[in-house]
């Protein structure tokens, strides 16, 4: 597994960086198939005596990202605490594939670059990423394990985008686009 570690707003010590891939290494033994992981550590000071440090681990597993993040006191309790949430996302996501008896080999679902530009509303964050042929509910899936509020997919029953999203009162959502007019 190729670990990348950055701190962002300070300077990660060795110590933290090695208890960091420490940690990280050790989700090899639930799922064996994880290419790479970054872990960033953020200390999100705001002038206020005590500060908020954020750590946030992105695992790329066989195609499929799975994320965690944890925001606290500690740098060490943070890493803990996303580990064991990584877990348990590995665990379900091994699962599942193992119940659908689908094995999925795809590379590099998502690559990440800085895009500056000089607007009011100025873009900070370029992603890209493949999107690839699935149902819906496989779709509701890798939302679920990217822990994110929405999934851009090309649904295979019609070959379209879709973007499926987390409501806030309850369930999931389903946009598809009107190709008619």
């Amino acid at each position: 597994m190729q670990l990348t570690t950055k701190g962002k707003n300070f300077e990660v010590s060795d110590r933290l960086r090695e208890y960091g891939e420490r940690k990280v290494n050790r989700l090899e033994k639930y799922f064996n198939h994880i290419i790479s992981a970054d872990i960033e550590f953020v200390d999100e000071a705001g002038g206020k005596k005590q500060t908020a440090r954020k750590v946030e681990v992105t695992l790329n597993a066989a195609g499929n990202l799975l994320r965690a993040e944890e925001i606290g006191t500690s740098f060490y309790a943070g890493v803990d605490s996303v580990v064991e949430k990584l877990e348990r996302q590995l665990r379900k996501f091994k699962t599942r594939m193992i119940d659908s008896r689908r094995g999925n080999n795809d590379e590099g679902v998502l690559s990440s670059a800085t895009a500056e530009s000089s607007t009011d509303n100025p873009i900070v964050r370029l992603k890209k990423f493949t999107v690839k042929p699935m149902s819906p509910e496989e779709a509701v899936l890798q939302m679920e394990l990217s822990g994110h509020d929405f999934f851009i997919f090309r649904n295979s029953n019609n070959d379209s985008i879709n973007v499926v999203y987390r409501r806030h009162s309850d369930g999931y959502g389903l946009l598809v686009p009107d190709e008619g007019e």
